[in-house]
């Protein structure tokens, strides 16, 4: 083969257009209009056990806290997309709906509280999951009669549901509207006496300012990754589809991503053999934990839970019955109590963080309510009523909050102060969180 001419054909001018044509690599493809999308109606959307069949199959067994937030937040179908699900028509009844006591007692735990700190406005009161607004009405009740005015604090509520942020603005104000994708809120609204209200779907887009943070029965919904310790070591809980297409749990052969990522001192005490884990429960309590000891507040959690004794308390409840939580996924409330001791690891000091808050409890829900003088109050609300049949209803109220074996020893508060609190609580000790008559004693 003659090379010498081959190459004599690069020494010569080649007009590329006489060989090919350059043309457009791509295709000009115009956005739709984020404010003209609409989601599927019921009858177009697949159900969500259909999602979840299809995502086993595609991509093989799924972790209990994928399948939560599958069920939980499916833009159609999803548990609490849909509907109103809390009270006697729904599956759970909250404290709040039991009794406006209970909302009473944290806003005045609140206030006393903040006094410590100086006069605490102007004042954000963020709440976590709002369920229908009946906790913040409470609120803002209590407020009026402590003279807050509606210039001085504004009302910021945390909420994925856009059915449930239309009910609670429905029951909270005077008007509303949503608001324009740009801005960082989904909804805005005023109330009767003047105060503004902004709802977000998710904490890190409230305004960091000075804020009361309530999370009632919140973190229990939180997606939870299950393990179990084996003789090989630990293994993640794992749903899959069995030979009749039914969902079941199983055990994972191997360490998965979760194991290796999640499971580490001191969560993983010697003597544990199952574990439930939510990264998004210790994420969220690092922020309130930032955000208090930053730019100043208070945060209080309520909910039912324990201090790393459990390990196994992923349960649904349909029409306040337990029922099997991979039996008709979307109809029923997914929940796993909440470890206690796992937030207080999130929000406490760890090095290289210069951001933490002192955390006190959990306390027992019937301890927190009697130091907080929650008698006082049942009694003052007893002389109001004349009618029998009231009182007897209110008591029964009273005693399901307080009751060991009902709400009383179940559920429980956990506080978080300002890192720079210390010298004053030791003065001043934390209401509803130390043994005032024990100490004075």
């Amino acid at each position: 083969m003659n090379y010498r001419n081959i190459y004599r054909l690069f020494n010569k001018r080649v007009i590329l257009s006489s060989i090919c044509k350059r043309t457009k690599g791509y295709v000009v493809v115009k956005r739709p209009d984020p404010k003209t999308l609409k989601m599927p109606t019921s009858t177009e959307a697949p159900s969500i056990l259909d999602i979840i069949k299809e995502k086993v199959r595609l991509n093989g067994p799924i972790t209990v806290a994928e399948y939560m937030h599958i069920v939980i937040t499916n833009p159609t179908e999803g548990y609490y997309m849909k509907k109103d699900v809390i009270g006697q028509q729904g599956d759970f009844v909250t404290s709040p709906e039991i009794s406006q006591l209970f909302g009473e007692i944290l806003t005045i735990w609140f206030f006393s509280e903040t006094r410590k700190m100086g006069p605490g406005k102007p004042l954000q009161i963020v709440e976590l999951g709002p369920g229908n607004g009946t906790l913040m009405i409470d609120v803002l009740r209590v407020l009026n009669k402590l003279k807050y005015k509606p210039n001085e604090f504004s009302i910021h509520l945390v909420e994925i549901s856009s059915t449930m942020q239309l009910l609670q603005a429905n029951k909270l104000c005077a008007s509303h509207k949503e608001s324009d994708i740009e801005l960082p809120y989904n909804r805005e609204g005023v109330t009767v006496s003047g105060i503004k209200v902004y709802w977000y779907n998710d904490l890190k887009k409230v305004p960091q300012n000075f804020s009361w943070y309530i999370a009632h029965e919140f973190f229990d919904v939180l997606p939870v990754h299950k393990f179990e310790k084996t003789e090989k070591g630990w293994r993640e809980i794992l749903i899959d589809l069995d030979e009749n297409q039914k969902l079941y749990y199983r055990i994972s052969a191997e360490e998965t991503p979760s194991v290796k990522m999640l499971i580490r001192p001191p969560l993983n005490g010697s003597d544990r053999m199952d574990l439930e884990i939510s990264p998004r429960a210790l994420g969220i309590g690092r922020q309130l934990a930032q955000r208090v000891d930053e730019f100043g507040g208070l945060a209080l959690i309520a909910d039912y839970g324990h201090e790393g004794e459990k390990g196994d308390t992923f349960r649904a409840f349909h029409q306040h019955k337990l029922v099997d939580p991979l039996e008709n996924p979307g109809v029923s409330d997914l929940t796993a109590d909440v470890d206690f001791s796992q937030l207080r690891v999130a929000a406490s000091m760890t090095p290289g963080n210069d951001n933490y808050a002192i955390v006190l409890g959990p306390v027992k829900q019937k301890d927190f309510l009697e130091r907080m003088q929650a008698k006082v109050r049942l009694e003052v609300l007893l002389t109001n009523i004349k009618n029998e049949e009231d009182k007897e209803k209110l008591m029964a109220a009273y005693n399901m909050l307080v009751d060991p074996q009902k709400m009383g020893d179940r559920f429980k508060f956990m506080a978080f102060y300002p890192s720079s609190m210390g010298e004053i609580l030791e003065k001043h000790p934390p209401v509803g969180f130390a043994n005032l008559d024990a100490r004075s004693e």
